[in-house]
């Protein structure tokens, strides 16, 4: 419960950045992942035309901080240490990322190895790998423009 009132901003923008994913897809969209896909399988929402997506809200660099569009955070392992939601995990899926006029759509396959070549010491800051006290995630923070550079598909945001 303290977890769930400490994060419930964070929660509530992945929340809002889903629906307004859904909402874009209109008619391509077929349901949201149950909580069990979303945590084991990481996938947010079944889309007839990209099949699983993995919806992720717009970051900042530091917690409480401004949103800022020219970075995104890539998990590599979760809070217990277990395959984070940017590993290969053997379900196809993309990675729909929201940037400041579009999401784009990455597929963690192909960009993870990628990543895993670039991020390799540990330290705040662009491609440095970091992990929290008394957590075993490990993430690295990552500019929008590489993501861009990997973008798979792109789903515009008219308005």
């Amino acid at each position: 419960m303290v977890a769930a009132l400490k994060y419930k901003s964070s929660f509530n923008e992945g929340n809002q950045t889903e629906q307004e994913f859904i909402e874009l897809r209109g008619e391509n969209f077929v349901r949201r992942a149950t909580r069990s896909e979303d945590m084991t399988q990481h996938w947010d929402v079944l889309d007839k035309v990209f099949g699983h997506v993995d919806v992720k809200a717009p970051k900042r660099k530091y917690r409480g901080g401004p949103i800022d569009y020219s970075i995104h955070w890539w998990e590599f392992k979760n809070v217990t240490g277990r395959i984070g939601w940017g590993s290969p995990n053997g379900i196809e899926r993309f990675i729909a990322f929201r940037l400041e006029d579009r999401f784009i759509l990455v597929n963690p396959d192909k960009v993870n190895p990628l990543l895993l070549e670039k991020c390799k010491s540990h330290y705040r800051g662009l491609w440095g790998l970091n992990t929290r006290p008394n957590r075993e995630d490990l993430a690295a923070m990552i500019p929008v423009d590489f993501l861009i550079k990997h973008a798979d598909h792109v789903v515009e945001i008219n308005g």
